[in-house]
């Protein structure tokens, strides 16, 4: 479980990071991250409507969710985090969303597995 103090909460540091952060994006997932000024990074995870009702949109949140939790020790702790989902990601598996994450990241440079 992602601890509090890590977590994007409200809807004007989701839009900072939007508006000043760089994006890549895979098949299922867009990543978009900013440098943090302060010391927690911090994460947060959009699921569009586009996706389907609120029972599979939280089940995909709650996916990418874990997934990035599994792998948090192997990222760039100076970073701020939004993860976005995209269309097809609900017909994934638990594995798959975890490779597509791992992908972004790799992407980005912001993922170390040593």
């Amino acid at each position: 479980m992602i601890k509090n103090e890590n977590r994007l909460k409200k809807n004007k540091h989701f839009k900072f990071i939007y508006k000043h952060g760089s994006t890549k994006s895979t098949k299922f997932v867009a990543l978009t991250y900013l440098k943090s000024k302060y010391s927690p990074y911090k994460v947060g995870f959009s699921v569009s409507k586009k996706i389907g009702k609120s029972v599979v949109r939280n089940k995909v949140k709650r996916r990418m969710r874990e997934a990035f939790c599994a792998i948090s020790s192997c990222i760039d702790q100076t970073y701020n985090y939004i993860f976005s989902a995209k269309e097809g990601i609900q017909n994934l598996t638990f594995v798959e969303i975890k490779q597509e994450i791992i992908e972004v990241l790799k992407k980005c440079n912001l993922y170390d597995n040593n």
